[in-house]
C-alpha cells in the first residue's frame, strides 16, 4: 500500500483547506494510506470517517525555523516512511521540505495555489534544487509566473493540476433563501462564498448593490480571520440589509443549487475553487480578472469577466444577466467544467504526481 503524508496546519478554512480534504478522500478510496497533519484543535472532525485517511494533529507548525517542530516532524516521517509528502501551504514549504529531506522521503509536492514574490532565494534554491522538490500549481496562468524564476523553477519540477469537481446531481435540493431571509419571490440572489478577507473583495459588495434594483440580494458563505472587521463595515451601509451572511456551510451544494447567480468579487486567487463549484452547477458566474479566472471561464465563453476593482463592471454584468442580454447554458456550463476540470482529471494528474502511476 503506497503512503501519503499531507501537511495542512492551518487556523483557516478555505479553498486549498478543501482541497486538502478532496486529496485526502479521493487517495484514501483509491487504496492509499493518507495521514493528514493538521494543527491541534483545528478541522480533524472534517476528516471522520474517510476511508484509509488519519489525522495526526501537532501542537506547532513553525517559522523560519524551529527546531522543535523540525524535530518532530522528522518522527512523524520516519515512523510512517511515506512514498510522498505534500505540502498545501506556502508558510510550511521549508519545514516540511527540510523534515522530509532529513526523514529519507524522495518525493517532496508543495502546492502553490496563487502568484507569490519570490521572497528567500536561498530557501528557494534548497528547496527546489538541492532538496529536488516539486511544485503543484493549479492554472497555466501561474505554472507561467513560476517558470520566470529559472534559478529554481523549470519545466520538469513545476506541475500544473487543476482542482477537480465531482459534477453534482441535477436533482440535488436547494437551500430556499427567499424562505430562509423572508424575502420576496421576486428576489434575486447573487452568491458569493469564501473566507473573509481583504483579498477576497467582499467589502465591495455595498456599492455594488447600490448600482442594482433593490429586489437583489448577496448571499454569503464562508468565515476567516477578518469576518468582524468586514461585516462591521458592511453593517454601516444601508445596503447591508440585502446582503445576508450564512457562516461555514456543509452543503455547499444546496447553496449553490440555490443561487440565481454567482459573484467572485476578488482581487487576488489563484484557480478558484468557487468558480468551479457554481459552474459545475450550472450556475452563471460573474467574476474579476484574478489568476486563473479567464482559464475557468473559457476567456468569457463560459462567464462574464471584468477587471479587478471595476465596481461599474462588475454591477453592470449582474445586471445583463438579470435582464437576459448575457445568457450562458446551464447543460453547457456543467459539461465544461466536466471535461476540463472533473475529479477523473485531477485523480488521474495527482497520482502521476504523487506516485508516477494513474
Amino acid at each position: 500500500m503506497k503512503t501519503a503524508v499531507l501537511f495542512c496546519p492551518s487556523t483557516v478554512w478555505g479553498g486549498i483547506e478543501k482541497n486538502v480534504l478532496l486529496r485526502a478522500r479521493f487517495l484514501g478510496e483509491s487504496g492509499v494510506k493518507v495521514y493528514v497533519v493538521l494543527l491541534k484543535g483545528y478541522f480533524a472532525d472534517r476528516f471522520d470517517g474517510l476511508e484509509n485517511v488519519s489525522v495526526i494533529e501537532v501542537k506547532s507548525r513553525g517559522g523560519d525555523f524551529n527546531v522543535f517542530v523540525v524535530a518532530s516532524y522528522v518522527r512523524i516521517l520516519r515512523r510512517l516512511r511515506p512514498d510522498v509528502v505534500f505540502a498545501a501551504l506556502k508558510k510550511d514549504w521549508w519545514l516540511v521540505s527540510l523534515s522530509a529531506r532529513l526523514a529519507g522521503v524522495d518525493r517532496i509536492v508543495l502546492y502553490l495555489g496563487i502568484a507569490r514574490r519570490v521572497k528567500s532565494p536561498v530557501k528557494f534554491f534548497l528547496i527546489f534544487r538541492v532538496f529536488r522538490a516539486i511544485l503543484m500549481v493549479n492554472s497555466d496562468s501561474l505554472r507561467e509566473d513560476m517558470l520566470k524564476y529559472p534559478r529554481f523553477f523549470d519545466q520538469g519540477n513545476v506541475v500544473r493540476v487543476y482542482n477537480g469537481f465531482a459534477r453534482p446531481s441535477v436533482e440535488a435540493d436547494s437551500l430556499d433563501f427567499r424562505s430562509m431571509f423572508d424575502l420576496p419571490q421576486e428576489s434575486v440572489i447573487v452568491g458569493c462564498a469564501g473566507r473573509f478577507s481583504p483579498m477576497k473583495g467582499f467589502d465591495q459588495l455595498p456599492d455594488i448593490l447600490a448600482r442594482l434594483p433593490e429586489h437583489v440580494h448577496v448571499v454569503h458563505a464562508g468565515e476567516g480571520e477578518f469576518e468582524q472587521e468586514i461585516r462591521s463595515a458592511i453593517e454601516q451601509r444601508p445596503e447591508s440589509r440585502r446582503i445576508h451572511f450564512l457562516g461555514y456551510r456543509k452543503d455547499m451544494h444546496r447553496f449553490f443549487k440555490g443561487l440565481d447567480l454567482f459573484l467572485l468579487c476578488s482581487r487576488n486567487e489563484g484557480m478558484a475553487n468557487v468558480l468551479n463549484e457554481a459552474l459545475s452547477h450550472g450556475v452563471p458566474v460573474v467574476s474579476t480578472r484574478v489568476p486563473g479566472s479567464e482559464e475557468l471561464l473559457g476567456h468569457g465563453r463560459y462567464g462574464v469577466l471584468v477587471d479587478i476593482d471595476d465596481i461599474e463592471a462588475m454591477a453592470a454584468a449582474i445586471d445583463s444577466l438579470i435582464r437576459g442580454e448575457q445568457r450562458f447554458d446551464e447543460s453547457e456550463l456543467r459539461s465544461w467544467i466536466e471535461s476540463e476540470f472533473g475529479m477523473d482529471r485531477m485523480i488521474r494528474e495527482t497520482n502521476r504526481l504523487f506516485f508516477g502511476r494513474e
